[in-house]
């Protein structure tokens, strides 16, 4: 269940239109987001967004994490902390490298991903080395890149937007189809909203298509407000709860 929970901020993401920096307003300090997911009146877990500069081997990349944890009722029943790390170019806003610990339960996961640009290819320790079409993003890098390049005043309503990016030791194509504008009673107030639908495969968790809605702020931060989606077991909703480019405590405990 809690792979639902944070595959929903995982889902952020959508092509580059053109090259820009990273609207962090003080890259020293980097900036926090904080989500709380629901199932209902439950609470089910927490999640953390987190971008900073660090200087990596004599080199400034910009150092994304997302983290995920159940808590409560569902933290007994099935204990997840997953955590997902992109280091990523400034000036390409391209990947260099991605890592991804899952612990799921009895299960335990760890994959590190190096990106070669100039052959076009991934080599993961998992798996060996794989070619990518030019330009591949990991799953967490996208967001960010989408958020420089792609939300914005000139998105058309049912416009349905692509990216590829290399994720579990395989090419996966992210779409999601933008439906308008909306506006947002959230946790830090009423937020005019960009609205976005995924396309996602229906069967296993999703009744239909277009059981996914997401909500982006539209003003220059362009922070996920809402995700919520419809699964066949009921409705799930992720909030944003704080965000912050000044804070690194996380919600997130250590164990």
């Amino acid at each position: 269940m809690y792979k639902i929970f944070l595959t929903i901020l995982l889902f952020l993401f959508s092509p580059a239109i053109s090259r820009a920096e990273y609207p962090l307003r003080d890259t020293e300090k980097g900036e926090h987001l904080r989500y709380i997911i629901h199932y209902g009146i439950i609470k089910g877990g927490k999640a953390s967004l987190k971008i900073k500069m660090e200087n990596i081997d004599g080199k400034d990349l910009y150092h994304a994490t997302l983290t995920g944890k159940t808590v409560g009722l569902f933290n007994s029943l099935y204990k997840v902390k997953d955590t997902y790390e992109s280091f990523i170019d400034p000036k390409s806003l391209l990947p260099e490298k991605a890592i991804r610990d899952i612990r799921e339960g009895n299960y335990e996961r760890y994959n590190e991903v190096v990106f070669d640009r100039q052959k076009n290819e991934v080599n993961s320790t998992r798996s060996g080395i794989h070619k990518v079409p030019v330009g591949t993003q990991d799953i967490l890098s996208a967001f960010y890149f989408a958020r420089v390049n792609y939300f914005n005043p000139d998105l058309k309503v049912g416009e349905v937007v692509k990216i590829q990016t290399f994720f579990s030791d395989k090419l996966f194509l992210l779409q999601f189809r933008f439906m308008g504008y909306e506006n947002i009673d959230s946790k830090i107030g009423e937020v005019r909203c960009y609205k976005f639908i995924p396309i996602v495969e229906t069967g296993r968790a999703f009744k239909d298509k277009d059981d996914m809605t997401i909500w982006i702020s539209a003003d220059a931060n362009r922070i996920p407000v809402r995700v919520q989606f419809d699964l066949f077991i009921g409705s799930l909703r992720c909030d944003l709860l704080n965000f912050s480019d000044f804070s690194y405590d996380s919600l997130i405990d250590e164990d």
